[in-house]
């Protein structure tokens, strides 16, 4: 039996000739808010672990993907659900991020939830090394969230966090 894995794991290097387990990874911040015990919402974050190879947009992709699909629903309060992510895309000469979200994004109610959530997609898009600018698109276009939040060429700057 030993044999056999010893075989295996020699095809396996003729296979994949890169160093086996020696793909290096990064840890992703995700930001969220969570109510803490005075009632309070607090900006905090955790990690995932992905492949460091991936370009800004798939890093992006993920980032968003994890907020709007609600993988952790306790951790992902004033994300409006159903929301779409119809493109991304990166400029890096700009260091800008352009991401197109459907028109569900807007199904979230209240100022104190846009406050919230904006400050959730700057923070997520800030978290990112390369990125420095950020544009949200609703349906492909440049939109004020109801409650009059323009995220255009938005200057990001590193979050804060408890």
């Amino acid at each position: 039996m030993k044999i056999l894995f010893a075989i295996l794991f020699v095809l396996l290097i003729f296979i994949f000739p890169q160093n086996i387990g020696a793909q290096e990874l990064d840890r992703l911040q995700i930001f969220f808010h969570e109510i803490d015990a005075d009632g309070e919402d607090v900006l905090n974050y955790y990690h995932i672990t992905i492949p460091a190879w991936l370009t800004v947009e798939n890093r992006a992709l993920v980032i968003f993907t994890e907020i709007f699909n609600n993988i952790n629903p306790e951790k992902m309060i004033y994300a409006p659900p159903n929301v779409s992510i119809l493109g991304i895309s990166f400029h890096a000469a700009a260091s800008h991020l352009i991401i197109n979200l459907s028109v569900d994004i807007m199904n979230y109610g209240g100022t104190h939830n846009e406050y919230m959530l904006i400050q959730k997609l700057l923070a997520n898009a800030a978290s990112m090394a390369d990125v420095r600018y950020l544009t949200i698109l609703i349906e492909g276009q440049e939109q004020y969230f109801p409650e009059g939040t323009l995220i255009s060429l938005h200057y990001l700057t590193a979050p804060e966090s408890k």
